[in-house]
């Protein structure tokens, strides 16, 4: 759960700097190549997905690659470091994170009486976790960069196009 939270933290992060191309061009970034990723379940397009994919060569820097999937299931990889933020990434080697937040019924919804009645509170969490775990679009396996068996080779001036079926994974 803690990668989970840690990951929507970094893509929601990155994702708020896109356009933010006001600074100077990171030496790890000055080479991007257009990466597509697009996801589906099965033969269907999986649209509203956060993509994120982790650098598994360590010495290039610290910056962050995302894109969110469209309703085509397709996501355009943009990578930011500080306040740049460029279309593609850097060749080499990554880790694939999936993220699909389910939407949470409102009866589910913590509400402001439920810090009154922990008994309470904690019989909706509870629900609520049982909900996310039957609702869950994205294999679990495939939301940690720990874990991930997705792995991405991107190729200098060439970039690529993915294509990940979470079907696969389940």
């Amino acid at each position: 759960m803690r990668t989970l939270i840690t990951t929507i933290l970094i893509v929601s992060g990155a994702l708020v700097c896109i356009g933010c191309n006001q600074g100077k061009v990171p030496e790890e970034l000055k080479n991007l190549v257009p990466v597509t990723v697009t996801v589906t379940d099965g033969s269907n397009p999986v649209e509203g997905v956060a993509v994120a994919l982790n650098s598994k060569d360590g010495a290039k820097g610290f910056f962050v690659c995302t894109g969110t999937t469209d309703s085509n299931g397709a996501a355009q990889i943009l990578s930011t470091r500080s306040s740049f933020t460029g279309k593609g990434v850097p060749a080499g080697t990554y880790s694939v994170v999936l993220v699909k937040p389910a939407e949470i019924p409102e009866d589910l919804q913590p509400q402001e009486e439920d810090q009154d009645n922990p008994a309470a509170a904690a019989a909706k969490q509870a629900k609520r976790d049982a909900f996310l775990k039957q609702n869950q679009t994205i294999p679990v396996a495939l939301t940690q960069s720990t874990a991930s068996p997705v792995e991405l080779t991107v190729a200098e001036k060439t970039g690529a196009t993915f294509e990940i079926d979470i079907a696969k994974y389940r």
